[in-house]
């Protein structure tokens, strides 16, 4: 089933960035970003201008025909100006097998150790998101439940580095979201998400959890039981609606949110809200 992913750029869930660090070097310009939700994504860009980047903004593992599970999918979110673009090259697995023994990791000099799966024809234009995909059995590597891995990505203008996958992936992700209010209110209490399943059985929302997180707030956080909606066809997705009035939480203009939504099957997943 095709899975259609829309874009408001007004509402998308960016990260408060807590760290920018610029350094002019033999490499170009060094760029480090550390946030609770991007987690320490890195970029080597010689010669384009900041923050044309890339971020994962949600992922598969789905088992190839040996039942093994190997055919990773990212879809990648393109960061900056309108009109711009990244073409994806290769895609590294820190952690993956080495060319030769012996072989040391050097920053982001990665083809002098590690064997690249390579890609082709896919360009992510700025403030889209699109699919690159791998097999992992090629170099002999199958994903393994509870494991971390971290993905090195190649662009024709640059380096990004520390992109996480664990797997098994989330069991439902948000891939659109908007806030409102209702009728006859004065603050916004409706939060509507659109949640997309990436588990390959089928998920039940269980509850999601909504907390402030703009800077020097020390909120409290919100559980809100759901038990619904079930997705049962992978990469299907379908709406959620909640409404947070009777709780006395509100959402409040130029604030920031985390969201954790909480599924009958899979890790949770977490993101961000701006409002």
């Amino acid at each position: 089933m095709e899975l259609k992913l829309k874009w408001f750029h007004s509402h998308r869930p960016l990260a408060t960035l807590l760290i920018f660090v610029i350094v002019t070097s033999i490499f170009g310009v060094y760029v480090a970003f550390g946030t609770d939700w991007l987690r320490g994504q890195l970029l080597v860009c010689p010669g384009c201008n900041p923050p044309e980047m890339l971020q994962v903004d949600h992922y598969t593992v789905q088992n190839n025909t040996s039942n093994k599970p190997t055919m990773l999918t990212m879809w990648l979110f393109g960061h900056g100006p309108a009109g711009k673009s990244l073409q994806v090259q290769e895609l590294y697995l820190e952690n993956g097998p080495m060319k030769y023994p012996g072989c040391q990791w050097i920053p982001y000099n990665e083809s002098s150790c590690l064997t690249p799966f390579t890609v082709q024809g896919v360009n992510v234009p700025s403030q889209s998101i699109v699919p690159v995909s791998i097999d992992t059995s090629s170099q002999g590597i199958y994903f393994t439940t509870g494991q971390d891995y971290r993905f090195d990505i190649v662009t024709d203008k640059g380096w990004f580095g520390d992109l996480i996958v664990t797997y098994p992936p989330p069991g439902l992700v948000m891939t659109e979201y908007t806030i409102g209010v209702d009728n006859g209110q004065s603050k916004a209490t409706r939060l509507t998400l659109t949640l997309a399943n990436m588990a390959t059985t089928p998920v039940t929302l269980v509850s999601l959890t909504l907390k402030d997180v703009t800077p020097y707030l020390n909120s409290t956080s919100y559980s809100f039981p759901m038990n619904n909606p079930t997705i049962n066809q992978p990469l299907a997705a379908t709406q959620a609606t909640l409404d947070t009035l009777s709780s006395g939480f509100y959402f409040e203009h130029q604030h920031t949110y985390s969201l954790t939504i909480i599924s009958s099957k899979g890790l949770n997943s977490t993101t961000a809200l701006n409002y």
